[in-house]
């Protein structure tokens, strides 16, 4: 049972709310709000707040790899890759289909060529054995937890998967090409912007005073680059300790399919979100769908999405290992307006630094 469930999923819906707003919103006052927001954090049921950065805006694009590896001395090896490379997002082990890495990169779309070519040299070197360049199209979503579909007297999921496989059924089968998409401000991100960025990827919670004090500026100009920040740039989401609500399963889902199927899979997830952490890719292809799912729901999307696909590929990414990566604005030249990303940075220079390690 989660301690003080209206203020946890108030908190869900409203990760930045302050103890003024949050004491409004559940008539309560602010010295309470404060005492129960610190129980559920000392307590683990809160790690932090976050901010999620959209790529688009600041002209990256989303890139994967599905890299196969049998060597488990060859996998600590690229995890140590990435963490040097200065464009991954994301990394985390395979344990499904087959052994390996699930690697993601934010990148300008002109030096995407340069990572294939990495990747390429690292199979030459034989330190990998097959890789799976994915790149998604323009449109791709997310769907959030939302706890209005957890018991909290029983400490599960109560949710029905199938009402949502019925209203699969219904989706549209065509793209709505009026969807809103990011538009890029990386002509007007400053270096502040990206000090900023740094922080808030990394504790979105710092103080206003805090920030101007560390960074030397007023806290007036910092309160306008937030401003400009979250209206253009971030999102931010609730950490919170999974295995403290229900235990779940971190999967992959690499499917298949007809652009029918893969057009109503986008769609229903657009007007009818599952209500869990979830990441979705549409592909020239298929999909390609990360969850964060109770182990229940794992048997079930899985024989619903194997139902839909020509072909599908699980795999079960690693708890302990996985790692999401902080903002990178190091790699941003505010002068020239540019991503130091050529084929120097993106390339060589991480070729030359395994290859001394081998």
């Amino acid at each position: 049972m989660i301690p003080y469930y209206a203020l946890f999923q108030f908190l869900q819906k409203h990760p930045k709310a302050n103890f003024s707003q949050i004491a409004v919103a559940l008539e309560i006052t602010d010295k309470t709000a404060k005492s129960r927001y610190q129980y559920l954090v000392e307590n683990e049921y809160i790690e932090g707040i976050r901010a999620k950065f959209k790529p688009e805006t600041l002209g990256l694009e989303t890139v994967s790899f599905l890299v196969k590896v049998a060597d488990l001395a060859k996998i600590e090896l690229l995890e140590k890759l990435a963490d040097f490379h200065d464009f991954t997002s994301y990394r985390n082990r395979i344990l499904g289909t087959y052994q390996g890495l699930f690697l993601q990169f934010n990148i300008p779309n002109n030096s995407i060529r340069y990572l294939e070519a990495l990747f390429i040299k690292l199979k030459d070197l034989n330190i990998i054995e097959e890789f799976e360049k994915i790149q998604a199209e323009e449109f791709k979503t997310s769907t959030t937890p939302e706890f209005e579909f957890y018991d909290n007297k029983k400490g599960e999921w109560v949710w029905d998967i199938q009402p949502w496989k019925e209203n699969y059924e219904e989706a549209s089968d065509t793209i709505d090409t009026r969807l809103e998409q990011e538009i890029s401000v990386l002509n007007r991100i400053q270096n502040l912007d990206l000090k900023l960025l740094r922080e808030m990827t990394i504790n979105a919670k710092q103080a206003h005073n805090d920030l101007a004090e560390k960074f030397q500026v007023t806290p007036v100009r910092i309160s306008r680059r937030m401003a400009f920040l979250n209206e253009s740039v971030t999102d931010y989401v609730l950490l919170y300790r999974r295995a403290k609500v229900q235990p779940v399963d971190l999967v992959l889902f690499r499917g298949k399919c007809s652009e029918i199927n893969r057009t109503k899979l986008f769609n229903i997830l657009k007007t009818s979100p599952i209500p869990f952490d979830t990441g979705f890719n549409l592909l020239s292809d298929g999909f390609i769908w990360r969850m964060n799912i109770p182990p229940t729901y794992t048997s079930q999307f899985s024989n619903f999405l194997w139902s839909i696909s020509e072909k599908l590929d699980f795999y079960r990414l690693d708890h302990y290992k996985s790692k999401l990566y902080y903002f990178y604005g190091d790699s941003y030249n505010t002068e020239k307006k540019e991503w130091k990303a050529s084929k120097t940075e993106v390339l060589e220079l991480p070729l030359e630094w395994i290859k001394k390690r081998l």
